[in-house]
């Protein structure tokens, strides 16, 4: 059985919807929750620290589980700083990291012009690259480690009323597709989780006439499975509603438009080869895809 007992765990976002699940499953199987939010609206105004107050003493009430709250801006590195402090002080380490915090404020158009893509950028994507950065050097100093990063289904895959919220979670997998390069030598395992569920934010989507089937408790395993020691590295999870799923970034073997054949002509007239190509080649890093591209320019030499 997966169990956290003498675990401590940080959880940002954690005062409502799914990271108040995640919260309360974590103290369930033993955790200590570090829960962080700053109970604010949509637009980030408005701090509430009930919610953080209520999920600690809920916490608390199971009179099994300990656990402290931060009513604080996850989007400032000095506020995380203080997180992280705090918690060495009382606990001595952080073995989870659940980076739950961010909005979605959708548009009927793609609204690039206006606050929204920078706003989202700022509280979905910034406030994670802060809570890694935050917590990473304990993580490597102690030798273990879980991270689980929130990304979405419209950062793989787009959606036109959601170019903000796409754009900073599509930065959030390319965080974690980096981080992941090395960092099971330290001992610290990341992945990417791309939660649907039926919440306070997402109802916008049209996911509430599903309500009954998308409920926030389902997000619930496979995060736990991120977190657990046996957990792996670099995954893209995709979850909802008990369905889940692994997504990757897959290429085609592609074809060598060189010499007299570089022109833009030649491109339009292999087109149609290039979309009929399955794409079933991924790569875990940079270097790897870069040698195959001098593997098969060395080819073309010879």
């Amino acid at each position: 059985m997966i169990n956290f007992t003498d675990r401590v765990v940080i959880v940002t976002g954690a005062g409502r919807g799914l990271g108040r699940t995640y919260s309360l499953a974590l103290a369930a199987r033993g955790a200590t929750v570090v829960a962080v939010d700053l109970g604010c609206d949509p637009e980030g105004e408005n701090p509430d620290p009930s919610y953080i107050e209520d999920l600690v003493a809920s916490i608390h009430d199971m009179g099994r589980a300990e656990a402290i709250g931060h009513c604080c801006d996850v989007r400032s590195g000095n506020a995380l700083d203080e997180v992280v402090a705090d918690t060495l002080t009382r606990f001595g380490r952080i073995d989870g990291l659940v980076c739950n915090a961010g909005t979605l404020l959708s548009s009927q158009q793609q609204a690039i012009g206006d606050d929204q893509p920078r706003l989202q950028m700022e509280m979905n994507h910034f406030s994670t690259l802060e809570s890694v950065r935050a917590v990473w050097p304990q993580m490597k100093r102690q030798g273990y480690g879980r991270v689980v990063i929130t990304a979405s289904l419209s950062a793989l895959y787009g959606d036109p009323k959601l170019p903000g919220f796409g754009a900073a979670n599509g930065a959030n997998i390319a965080l974690m597709q980096s981080l992941k390069c090395g960092s099971e030598a330290d001992g610290i395992r990341i992945n990417a989780l791309c939660p649907s569920a039926d919440t306070r934010l997402t109802r916008s989507l049209g996911l509430s006439r599903m309500a009954e089937e998308m409920t926030p408790d389902l997000m619930v395993p496979p995060l736990l499975w991120l977190l657990s020691e046996s957990a792996p590295n670099g995954e893209t999870v995709t979850a909802g509603g008990g369905h889940v799923a692994l997504a990757s970034v897959q290429e085609s073997e592609g074809l060598y438009l060189g010499g007299d054949r570089m022109r833009p002509e030649c491109y339009a007239e292999a087109w149609q080869r290039l979309k009929q190509m399955p794409k079933r080649r991924g790569f875990a890093i940079l270097g790897e895809r870069l040698e195959r591209l001098f593997q098969s320019l060395l080819r073309q030499r010879s």
